[in-house]
């Protein structure tokens, strides 16, 4: 089990232990206490800093750290991938994933939308949560600004998707799983704000394997 010491807040350096300790158990806790872990502990950003950043006060990032401290100091070591222990991608997964890529990568946005369910949910890990197809687009939108493509990869036995920022990248920045709900999409779980997890996965590009 990681040990954090909760009682630690002043100090602004990133700690590698709770870093450690993010990585595996952060997406249980709630979206105030996981995002003020990782912004102090983690990013090493201040206290006033997390505050502006989640929209709260100080006091009340406190309280969260403190919580969120706690609780992963009291659970037992878990795993930075929520899908490891999950079955082998599906035929229709696959499918599902193949299509959400090209949707986006041809930058078709109403395309990759009309994938979602009407109550389909975003998950910005470490940052925000997000439920319905209205909440999402804001999103899909920022990534129609930027200068990124998707590409179907291997991590840890199951399909997911590789960020590749800039689209000429020749390594992903970072990951993004989807889980169906029916014959859609329902979940988006996007790493968007932890990079680092890819220091905790392998993950190899099926669709450059597939054309070499």
């Amino acid at each position: 089990m990681a040990h954090i010491d909760e009682t630690a807040i002043s100090p602004n350096e990133p700690r590698p232990d709770v870093e450690r300790a993010a990585l595996s158990s952060f997406v249980s806790l709630p979206v105030l206490q996981r995002s003020s872990v990782i912004l102090k502990d983690v990013l090493g950003l201040s206290l006033e800093e997390i505050a502006q950043t989640t929209g709260t006060t100080v006091p009340a990032v406190k309280a969260a750290l403190n919580r969120g401290r706690t609780t992963l100091r009291e659970q037992p070591r878990g795993d930075a991938v929520p899908w490891r222990d999950r079955p082998e991608t599906s035929a229709a997964e696959r499918a599902m994933l193949d299509r959400y890529v090209a949707l986006f990568n041809a930058r078709d946005w109403p395309g990759v939308e009309a994938l979602l369910i009407e109550e389909c949910r975003l998950d910005l890990v470490s940052k925000s949560l997000r439920r319905g197809r209205k909440q999402v687009t804001p999103y899909l939108g920022n990534y129609a600004r930027e200068d990124v493509r998707l590409a179907v990869g291997r991590a840890e036995g199951r399909d997911v998707l590789g960020v590749y920022r800039p689209a000429s990248s020749l390594e992903p920045a970072y990951l993004i799983a989807l889980e169906l709900d029916g014959e859609r999409v329902g979940l988006i779980r996007d790493w968007r704000y932890v990079p680092y997890l890819m220091g905790e996965v392998s993950f190899s590009d099926t669709e450059a394997e597939r054309r070499s």
